[in-house]
């Protein structure tokens, strides 16, 4: 029988190899949509844990209140920030930012068992 948490974990994975798929073809939009919407994944289940975190319910909302929870480590706050980043006029964000790379951490970090139980209020 499969897991919440790996249910949780196939979908972000999904959502991750869907984006580099579009990175390939030269989609960078759509990779950082895809990047987002795996840490959405991640971080809802996560929150399942933490019920006393009041997030919203969009992925923006979510990676905007994990760019801002001290008590999440720094790199992990750091690749929420910069997922929120906005684009350019040309629809372009920063060259060296890699939207999946950060999103690969944070469900990495977010669906890890020993993380799911955040002891903060």
């Amino acid at each position: 029988m499969v897991s919440g948490r790996d249910l949780y974990y196939t979908m972000a994975h999904n959502e991750i190899w869907t984006g580099k798929e579009a990175e390939k073809v030269g989609n960078k939009g759509k990779g950082r949509v895809c990047a987002r919407r795996a840490c959405f994944f991640a971080i809802d289940f996560w929150l399942e844990f933490n019920e006393h975190k009041k997030w919203g319910e969009s992925a923006m909302s979510y990676l905007k209140n994990t760019a801002l929870d001290q008590e999440l480590p720094q790199k992990i706050r750091d690749a929420a920030s910069r997922l929120t980043e906005r684009v350019n006029q040309f629809f372009e964000v920063s060259n060296d930012i890699d939207p999946l790379a950060d999103a690969e951490l944070m469900v990495e970090y977010f669906l890890d068992k020993k993380n799911l139980y955040n002891k903060g209020k």
